[in-house]
């Protein structure tokens, strides 16, 4: 008679779900959700022990799908790069899968035990870093063609491409490019004063005094090595990536965003 701990299979399974969503966000350079990784983790806990004790729709091919749909909506629906997002979590999960059957192979068969498969999840966490940080390396840098819309106005941008900015809105969820304020000052004038401001909320609340920016302006939390606090972000009309429209974007605004060659950083 097969025995099956449920709370160890519930527990290992969690762990390996949400560290799959979490590397698959990083692949695709998502924010980080934490929390609908958890939420995900959890279907995909739950599938599994339904696998485990009952087997049969559980554990067929049809089954497999529907939970994997389940967990990439779970945690990944309404993000720009659910596509990739889906894709890389199918890759991750297969190649972890691969990699814990490997070791209860080279155990004779008989499994794997906690320990083993504890220290498995975390030599997987670290080569994948290591990974990322190489192939990072590597890639050249990539300037992205902007063109921002905004009140009437508009400006282009020299956007760098940086696969490590995960600022977001935790409002809308919307991803954030940050910009260089005198880069966008066409976009704010005749309002062009507002820019100078280095506080804020100060902006923030000087923009909601102003009809024609009133409700346009918000503030978006971000952390940093060393630092957190708040930027300024709008809301654009329509902002054009290398001739392709997005809307799912906002603008921040930080003097700290511009370098050789940009004003803004995507």
């Amino acid at each position: 008679m097969r025995i099956v701990w449920v709370d160890v299979c519930f527990a290992i399974n969690f762990c390996a779900d949400y560290l799959v969503c979490l590397l698959a966000a990083r692949l695709c350079a998502a924010p980080l959700e934490r929390g609908r990784y958890a939420l995900a983790a959890l279907l995909g806990a739950l599938w599994a022990v339904g696998a485990a004790a009952l087997g049969s729709f559980f554990v067929s091919p049809g089954g497999k799908l529907l939970a994997a749909a389940g967990m990439c909506l779970a945690a990944f629906y309404g993000r720009r790069e659910f596509p990739r997002l889906c894709a890389a979590f199918c890759a991750l999960s297969a190649a972890l899968g691969g990699a814990v059957w490997a070791l209860s192979l080279g155990n004779g068969g008989q499994g794997v035990s906690l320990p083993l498969l504890g220290l498995s999840f975390l030599l997987f966490w670290v080569a994948f870093s290591v990974f990322l940080r190489e192939s990072g390396r590597k890639r050249e840098r990539e300037i992205l063609e902007i063109t921002v819309r905004f009140c009437g106005k508009e400006t282009r941008l020299r956007a760098l491409h940086d696969t490590g900015n995960t600022l977001s809105d935790p409002i809308s969820g919307k991803h954030v490019m940050v910009a260089a304020p005198a880069a966008v000052r066409a976009l704010f004038s005749p309002y062009e004063a507002l820019l100078s401001l280095s506080d804020p909320a100060e902006l923030l609340s000087c923009a909601d005094a102003l009809e024609a920016l009133r409700g346009r302006l918000r503030l978006v939390p971000y952390t940093a090595v060393g630092a957190k606090g708040f930027l300024a972000a709008f809301r654009p009309d329509a902002l054009i990536v290398n001739g392709q429209e997005e809307n799912d974007l906002l603008v921040a605004l930080s003097p700290s965003a511009s370098g050789d060659g940009f004003d803004a950083i995507l």
